[in-house]
């Protein structure tokens, strides 16, 4: 806490989003726990319908202190009472609604003795947070109030219902593919896992509500947020089509008709949906002025408060020159990025400069924060790499966006306006074909259901197969460089482009590999048409949920798939994306780096985070406990050996041979490619 302390006392802001965020999440956590003790004692009627737990933010706790949340218990365990709740700040401007019940009820029809009843402990890391945001509101109250009030005026941003469900409906098929590769070895016979038709049932009965309670997540609620959740209720409750398309879906989902429980019949009622609320979302106007929702942000300016950049704290700068908002611009845009109908808006730097910036909802509290450690590691690895002479010339950086949260549920992410992620490009070459996106995978399916209908198990030449049909009839080697040629119709840029592409995919397929990231899926890879950049999203330690090991067995070690083969060439292959590599392996084993030091932090975190998880679902309701001091250093150990191991194999040499030509190799294989998941999309 000193520490934390110190440094807020010279850059609040750096400090008061990430503690603002934990103190949330916490308290979330915590009410949800006392909510399933007391679910037991409820009657049948209520735990019919679905649970939704209102945490309120940081700055309405103060707005409530009437009928806090928050008491003292008659326990040694620490507490926090209203006087401790001023980590929150009023914000300057609040909306016409208070948060209560009367809005809870609206959104959520939930009573208010049940979203606010009764005392919560507060576990000793939520009461050092809470201590941490009073020091820092008695400190910089102008900025803090300032800060608090931009949070509150945000959740304007949140998505209609049509974008929302169809959010959903996407992290639905997207579990499907996966317990569908899971089950390859019996098509046929694959059902639905209990975890995915509660996904799917709580879908179903939050429908257009504007209430999330899917993976333990909840709604955050500040003043304007539950104004605007109840102004978006009530509009979407008298909304015919809405009623109308309501009784379809619920017709549709509807799991006592014959059959229903097969995968793949839900897949193909998802794949349905998904189609119709996508033609209905391209209808929804693409912009709105900022004044008409959000009117501390279009009058907010330098002269209300000296505000940095989201995202300029995260890493230390050699000069004390940070750019301060001047102000918001006056429109906002609508794009579909990130798996979601975000909001893109622009700030104006003090500099003159426009920074867009997409305003994200989340849909897991603990993912978000896993790969915020992983961009905050790779912006650690970006510091040593302009320091060697051989990364510095061939401009080995990596393209790490600013990721700032602002709640638990809503983060601001830099957004580069000229990025486009590979799975749209994949799409709208296949819309230009009139081939159906997801045809491969459904023809990847069919070919494995054939032959286990003959009584066969699917061979090794089976996959190799289906892989060179969806290459001949579907998805040819070169839709990549078909694209990039209409793009960059100058051979320079073309030849430019694809230059730095390859350097960027080579730092990218290399910290996949060595770091043992999630693999890159087509949705995941964002190429930035103006510059040759690529950025992940979403990257994240792949450990294994019940060993807690980083995961060693993939088929291909990073994502170099025909299509990339073929834009990059095989020269590109064998030339600076290899070497690119090398380099970068041999800059990071240098001693004085103290490149293990940063990992061992970085995977304390994860590890914690690990374990409280999987201890929650072996008793869930109770609150986890900590993980012994000797098991989380052996673990975390262990995960440094293996990656600093892998990092030493790419730095050595055999001769003149070295070990990332047998990887290129094996990322290219197509023995290999053909036993991934579909979904991953290997012919892209």
């Amino acid at each position: 806490m000193n520490l934390l302390g110190q440094v807020g006392r010279m850059f609040p802001q750096a400090v008061y989003f990430p503690i603002r965020t934990l103190y949330l999440t916490l308290k979330i956590e915590q009410r949800e726990r006392c909510t399933s003790d007391k679910t037991g004692e409820a009657t049948a009627p209520q735990s019919k319908s679905p649970q939704v737990s209102t945490a309120t933010s940081a700055s309405s706790l103060m707005l409530s202190q009437a009928n806090p949340g928050l008491t003292t218990p008659t326990t040694p365990e620490p507490t926090i009472t209203p006087s401790d709740l001023n980590g929150g700040t009023v914000p300057p401007t609040t909306s016409a609604s208070t948060p209560g019940s009367s809005n809870t009820a609206a959104v959520g029809g939930r009573s208010s003795g049940q979203s606010e009843a009764g005392p919560i402990r507060a576990p000793a890391p939520m009461w050092r947070c809470s201590r941490i945001m009073h020091i820092q509101r008695e400190l910089h109250p102008t900025i803090l109030s300032s800060l608090e009030g931009i949070v509150d005026q945000m959740v304007w941003f949140r998505e209609n219902w049509y974008e929302e469900v169809l959010r959903q409906l996407r992290q639905g098929l997207a579990k499907c593919y996966a317990v569908a590769f899971e089950n390859r070895a019996n098509v046929a016979d694959a059902t639905i896992t209990p975890h995915t038709l509660n996904f799917v049932k709580k879908l179903v009965s939050t429908f257009g509500v504007g209430i999330e309670n899917v993976s333990n997540v909840v709604t955050t609620f500040s003043s304007a947020a539950s104004e605007s959740l109840a102004r978006r209720a009530q509009a979407t409750a008298q909304d015919p089509i809405f009623q109308k398309m309501k009784s379809q879906f619920t017709t549709d989902f509807d799991f006592n008709v014959p059959g229903s429980m097969k995968l793949h019949n839900l897949i193909n009622k998802l794949k349905k949906w998904i189609k119709i609320l996508e033609a209905k979302t391209k209808l929804l106007p693409k912009s709105f002025l900022i004044e008409e929702k959000c009117r501390f942000l279009s009058n907010f300016s330098q002269s209300t408060a000296e505000v940095e950049l989201p995202g300029e704290f995260l890493l230390p700068k050699h000069i004390n020159y940070y750019v301060r908002i001047a102000r918001f611009m006056p429109r906002v845009e609508i794009v579909q990025k990130h798996s979601t109908a975000a909001r893109r808006l622009y700030i104006r730097g003090h500099n003159g400069k426009i920074y867009p910036y997409l305003v994200v909802n989340d849909a897991c509290l603990t993912e978000s924060r896993r790969e915020e450690r992983v961009l905050q590691l790779l912006r650690m690895l970006n510091h040593f790499l302009t320091k060697q002479k051989e990364t510095s010339r061939r401009m080995l950086y990596f393209t790490v966006p600013r990721v700032v949260a602002v709640s638990p549920q809503m983060r601001l992410v830099e957004d580069n306006p000229a990025s486009v992620s590979l799975l749209d490009v994949y799409r709208q070459r296949c819309c230009k074909r009139g081939i159906e996106p997801d045809s491969p995978i459904a023809r990847y399916y069919e070919r494995l259901l054939t032959v286990q209908a003959r009584g066969s198990a699917a061979s090794h030449q089976v996959l190799r197969d289906v892989l060179k049909e969806v290459q001949n009839n579907m998805v040819p080697r070169g839709l990549l460089k078909e694209w990039a040629l209409h793009t960059f119709l100058d051979a320079t840029d073309y030849w430019i482009y694809r230059k730095t592409f390859t350097v960027q995919l080579a730092l990218m397929g290399f910290a996949e590999f060595v770091l043992h990231l999630s693999r890159m899926d087509p949705d995941m890879l964002y190429l930035h048409q103006d510059c040759g950049y690529l950025n992940i999203a979403y990257f994240k330690f792949d450990i294994d949920d019940q060993s807690g090991d980083l995961d060693a067995n993939r088929p291909v070690p990073f994502r170099l798939t025909p299509n990339i083969a073929e834009f990059v060439t095989s020269t590109g292959v064998t030339g600076p994306l290899t070497a690119a590599m090398v380099a970068t392996a041999r800059c990071l084993v240098q001693p004085q780096y103290k490149l293990p030091s940063f990992l061992r932090a970085i995977l304390r975190d994860e590890y914690i985070t690990w374990h409280k998880k999987k201890q929650e679902e072996v008793t869930p309701g109770t609150e986890p406990s900590e993980m012994e001091g000797e098991q989380l250093i052996t673990m975390v150990t262990k995960a440094v050996t293996a990656i600093t191991n892998r990092l030493h194999n790419l730095a050595t040499f055999e001769g003149a041979e070295s070990k990332v030509n047998t990887l290129v190799a094996a990322a290219n294989s197509h023995d290999n490619l053909c036993r991934m998941d579909p979904a991953w999309h290997p012919w892209l």
